[in-house]
């Protein structure tokens, strides 16, 4: 399984057609051996193999192209090969069975490497709003922060927390609470750069990672997110604000546990400073505890 993973982890860094011209070399492959044996002995079966590569990377189209090539291929080899049959239509059929074949398994391949890719989106993913889940923002902060010592780059985290939230769900019922909820992720999503993460950690509360950000450009884009949410909580007549805390760290070296701790300081000082505030906060130089 470990072996597995590693070809997997390779193959994932190798670009679309790069694959692809692998599955392609992976056919001249399987058939020059094809023509090497002979008809005697068949190897039509580890065609397979660069069929199911190109259908798992690929895609269901690359997988029936593959397949098509294979059966090319093991058809010229038969010819090749001399092999004698009682009609020249047989080694056409032969042909067109083994593409029918290559082709199932391609599809089969491609369904099954879909139904898991969305299997694990909806792992990593918060129903309700779309956005990542606790578990993802984690994965991505420890992957963000990795990157940002390593580079020596700024990197700013914002906790959101909506005021006055319950009062929609005791008043309006959950059902409004949890449009409440949606209106948030949309807003996020759709305000934020493909290449930050935003997430609903749970209840009510959220937050969202900003990849070589500094200061002046963490507030910028908290500002602006306080402003979308307010109108939009206003045009729904809903109660609510959102408090932000930013905080972002500079040449900091500091661990998942502590960068939480400090946005979330940040965020219960908007909430002390009152309705719908954001609060900016900078860490340099930090180290990590002992």
């Amino acid at each position: 399984m470990s072996l597995l993973k590693a070809i997997d982890g390779r193959l994932l860094r190798v670009p679309a057609g790069g694959l692809f011209g692998l599955s392609v070399a992976g056919v001249a492959a399987v058939g020059f051996v094809d023509y090497l044996v002979g008809y005697e002995i068949s190897v039509s079966l580890f065609y397979l193999v660069p069929v199911a590569v190109a259908a798992w990377y690929g895609g269901q189209r690359d997988g029936i192209a593959i397949a098509g090539l294979s059966c090319v291929s093991w058809y010229a080899a038969d010819l090749i090969s001399g092999h004698p049959y009682s009609h020249p239509a047989i080694p056409v059929w032969n042909a067109a069975v083994r593409f029918g074949f290559f082709a199932v398994v391609s599809g089969l391949v491609s369904m099954y490497h879909d139904a898991l890719r969305r299997q694990r989106q909806l792992l990593r993913t918060a129903p309700l709003t779309g956005l990542a889940n606790r578990r993802a923002f984690g994965d991505a902060l420890a992957h963000d922060l990795a990157l940002a010592r390593r580079r020596g780059s700024a990197l700013s985290l914002a906790y959101l927390d909506l005021d006055d939230f319950k009062a929609v769900n005791d008043t309006a019922g959950h059902a409004e609470g949890d449009r409440v909820l949606r209106t948030v992720g949309e807003v996020l999503g759709r305000s934020l750069r493909e290449a930050d993460t935003a997430a609903r950690l749970g209840g009510d509360e959220f937050a969202f990672l900003l990849p070589d950000t500094g200061p002046e450009g963490a507030a910028e884009v908290a500002g602006k997110l306080a402003r979308e949410l307010q109108r939009a909580f206003v045009a729904a007549q809903w109660p609510v604000d959102a408090s932000i805390g930013v905080v972002t760290f500079l040449h900091a070296r500091v661990n998942m546990a502590d960068a939480l701790a400090a946005a979330d300081r940040a965020m219960y000082e908007a909430k002390r400073s009152g309705k719908g505030m954001v609060v900016s906060r900078v860490l340099d130089n930090a180290k990590d505890p002992p």
